[in-house]
């Protein structure tokens, strides 16, 4: 297995770099986006991202997406709360099997409880390595 093809974007490394609102389900709101050139099959794309959270009022949870061209290809849900564990650090992992080309993979948040409110507020990164099998 070799390392064909890496890309990553921080669109902040640092917590309070942004004030990204976590809208209502189901609308959702892009965090990041990276673009992977995927050159042969087999192959395997680690997607690797991190997210900064604030629970600003109530508790409840929120879903991360990942996009591979426009299509869901994952999603993950979390729980956020506004009192005691107020802030979180949610790191996400998946794996794409991808036909070979270029690829945009874009990371999403929405939230899914109605009494919630949330920001993002940094770091955000996302990162793609696309694996070689043979």
């Amino acid at each position: 297995m070799a390392i064909v093809h890496f890309n990553a974007t921080s669109v902040t490394p640092i917590t309070d770099g942004v004030q990204i609102p976590v809208p209502q389900t189901p609308q959702g709101v892009g965090l990041a986006t990276v673009i992977s050139s995927v050159p042969s099959i087999p192959n395997t794309v680690q997607l690797s991202a991190s997210v900064g959270l604030r629970g600003d009022v109530g508790t409840g949870s929120v879903l991360f997406r990942i996009f591979r061209d426009g299509h869901e290809i994952y999603y993950s849900r979390q729980g956020i709360e506004s009192g005691f564990e107020q802030f979180a650090l949610v790191t996400l992992q998946a794996y794409d099997n991808a036909a070979p080309g270029q690829h945009a993979y874009t990371l999403s948040i929405e939230k899914l409880t109605a009494g919630l409110t949330a920001t993002v507020i940094g770091p955000i990164n996302l990162s793609a390595t696309v694996y070689s099998l043979t």
